[in-house]
């Protein structure tokens, strides 16, 4: 029976896979007081962050000039400058950016590192020859990592609960010039689609998701991922490929770490997926890195793969 590597525990920045910090990329410039400061396709912006909470700016000249400014409780974003239609450039494709009602911009550039490691982790070979490496991505949003899958040869099945957030996936993809992407836009319930899949006998190569920490599904029915999460990991380790899989899973939580996350998979992959090769794991905190060489935390990542 083949054992698991020994965790590598170890935050990912921004600088290993940076994002580009030009006219079309990303750079957080400053943090404190609750908010960060942040270049995003050269314009910039003022929101909030409760990783930020404790810290002082060190930079409070910059922030009044910001070009757009999110306030948490009116919910309402200030336009300095009009915000027109931009694109932010990803590590090989590229996303739309622009304000939502909720604060956020339609892409989280602390995810940068996993979308080169779904780009350039190499998977064993593939048993049926010419055959398509299939993904799952679920809780999908607007699809970086779906974007990031495509670019390395993959199809993928996108799922996310919100129809705008799939709609916008679409629009992802057109603005990679991708016409007929390999991708499967599904409006559905992650926890649903995956029992869906394990009945149908489905196999995915790489599993991704990135669920929230509380929330309400399509059915009103409550999502606490101090809860919910591991069955929702058992029918995933049910969908893997065992010749040849990759799994990423990251979150926001001061209830679920990433140890937990690697302790349940450890104790329970092998069971399920009777994996070929050697199991390996990388967990770890995502930290965005300002320009006063400070770090922001950005939740955890844990990424487990057969070589």
């Amino acid at each position: 029976m083949s054992r698991s590597k020994p965790s590598q525990s170890a935050g990912q920045y921004l600088g290993e896979q940076a994002l580009q910090s030009n006219s079309d990329g990303y750079q957080l410039l400053d943090f404190g007081d609750g908010r960060k400061l942040e270049l995003v396709a050269g314009r910039l912006l003022d929101r909030p962050s409760p990783a930020a909470e404790g810290f002082v700016r060190r930079q409070p000249g910059r922030w009044s000039k910001a070009d757009s400014r999110f306030e948490m409780k009116s919910k309402r974003w200030t336009h300095r400058t009009r915000w027109n239609a931009s694109t932010m450039s990803c590590d090989g494709f590229q996303m739309p950016v622009g304000p939502t009602p909720y604060g956020h911009i339609g892409v989280f550039p602390e995810q940068a590192p996993n979308w080169h490691w779904l780009r350039t982790q190499k998977l064993p070979a593939i048993s049926s020859d010419g055959e398509q490496p299939r993904a799952l991505n679920l809780f999908a949003y607007t699809g970086a990592s779906t974007m990031a899958l495509v670019s390395a040869g993959f199809a993928v099945a996108h799922v996310d609960a919100a129809k705008p957030n799939v709609q916008s996936a679409r629009e992802a993809a057109a603005a990679n010039g991708w016409t007929e992407p390999p991708i499967r836009f599904l409006v559905d319930d992650a926890v649903k689609f995956a029992a869906r899949e394990v009945r149908r006998e489905n196999r995915y190569h790489t599993i991704v998701m990135d669920p929230p920490a509380y929330g309400h599904g399509p059915s009103g029915k409550a999502w606490r991922l101090s809860r919910d999460m591991w069955p929702l990991i058992d029918d995933c380790l049910k969908l893997l490929d065992p010749t040849a899989f990759r799994m990423l899973i990251t979150g926001h939580s001061p209830d679920v770490n990433q140890h937990d996350v690697q302790m349940y998979l450890d104790q329970n992959l092998r069971r399920v997926v009777s994996p070929s090769g050697e199991v390996r794991f990388k967990v770890g905190r995502l930290r965005l890195p300002d320009a006063n060489g400070r770090e922001l935390d950005a939740g955890f990542f844990v990424r487990v793969w057969n070589e």
